[in-house]
């Protein structure tokens, strides 16, 4: 089965397109690369923009809407407005950016200038992606200064790369990213690659054959593969994918500081291998499109894992087989997909309400599933 295209690469190819007058192939069509495509038409037309439940698109639209217009009126689900921008405000603060935000909607205005922008690394990526594509396009030369350790730092490199391919010039330093003002971004035509994110769900269900993934991708989540090998699955690399004869055997401890997207997926695959698996400094899970780590345990403990949830880790015993049961999917397209991975290890069905939530990354998550022998049906999915 041909792996979908990289989510975190179309947000990155065509926001780049569209700064270069260039074009982004093979985006997919997920619910939230719709939402950056959308944003994207409305900077243009210096309209309201929203963002759905897509993080990405609204840390990444911030910036670039006020280099572009000096402006932005940003809008998203309830949900996702109340994740943390604190990042951005206390930029605007030293920056005499007017903002507010209030029913959802942030209302920011006011002119991107050259200087130092303090961001915290362990907090999320988003914003210093937003940051390097935003910067670029003001008058003056300008820093990004990390101010904690830096989490998830390959989906920086994943934006730098981007950013090479239009003829961005970015100096990367110690703890730090200098960017020249004045750039132009090239007219190029960027083709977005597998995504490693969907592929850690389809590789956890074992005796696969996954196509359409870069072996050579600079993708963070690349790592699960190691993960799995770990844990004793058997994972063959072939010319564009993997084959995995098997499931998991035993469980390992896993620092997830920098594959954060996999610990769902990570979890249900711990619950149904011999042993004690703990996945640790795993804090930002809270802050999520659910708190993953509250939901994660939640649900596998209504299957019959058994899971012990702390601040930052898990820690889950387990078995060789899982009792069934109703779950939900908290609206959370990676809890939803996670679950459904580890139904074939129950021995009732697995019901999971709001499904519908893969939408929101793999609209054809459920045909796939079905692809690789999931069994799956509208009752089930509640």
């Amino acid at each position: 089965m041909e792996i979908p295209p990289s989510k975190s690469y179309s947000h990155r190819g065509l926001i780049a397109a569209y700064l270069g007058n260039g074009k982004a192939v093979g985006v997919g069509e997920s619910a939230d690369t719709k939402a950056t495509m959308e944003c994207l038409c409305a900077i243009g037309d210096k309209k309201s923009l929203f963002a759905n439940e897509s993080g990405s698109t609204l840390r990444f639209m911030i910036p670039i809407a006020l280099a572009i217009n000096g402006e932005v009126e940003i809008s998203g689900s309830e949900r996702l407005m109340e994740r943390p921008l604190d990042d951005y405000f206390k930029i605007f603060d030293e920056k005499g950016i007017s903002y507010k935000l209030e029913n959802n909607t942030l209302y920011a205005k006011g002119i991107l200038t050259g200087g130092d922008y303090k961001i915290r690394g362990d907090v999320s990526s988003q914003f210093i992606t937003g940051l390097l594509f935003a910067l670029p396009l003001i008058k003056e030369d300008s820093r990004i200064v990390i101010t904690t350790k830096l989490e998830s730092k390959a989906y920086v490199d994943m934006t730098l790369d981007v950013l090479k391919k239009f003829g961005i010039e970015v100096e990367e330093g110690d703890n730090t990213y200098t960017i020249k003002g004045n750039q132009k971004y090239k007219n190029e035509t960027y083709i977005v690659e597998g995504d490693f994110s969907q592929a850690a769900f389809f590789l956890a269900m074992g005796n696969v054959n996954l196509t359409g993934l870069d072996n050579n991708s600079i993708q963070g989540d690349k790592e699960i593969v190691q993960v799995y090998r770990r844990m004793g699955m058997k994972i063959e690399d072939t010319q564009n994918g993997y084959i995995t004869n098997g499931r998991a055997l035993k469980n390992i401890e896993v620092d997830v500081s920098q594959i954060p997207d996999c610990v769902p997926v990570l979890a249900c695959v711990m619950a149904v291998s011999e042993g004690e698996g703990r996945i640790v400094n795993a804090a930002r899970l809270r802050i999520k499109e659910s708190d993953r780590l509250q939901a994660i345990t939640e649900e596998l403990r209504n299957l019959g894992a058994s899971v012990t949830e702390g601040e930052d880790y898990l820690i889950i015993q387990g078995k060789k087989s899982l009792t069934g049961g109703v779950c939900s999917s908290h609206n959370d397209h990676r809890i939803a997909m996670a679950l459904a991975t580890i139904s074939p290890y129950c021995k009732g069905e697995v019901i999971i309400k709001g499904a519908e939530s893969v939408r929101k990354s793999m609209p054809d998550f459920w045909e796939r599933f079905r692809q690789l022998g999931g069994m799956a049906d509208e009752l089930n999915l509640g």
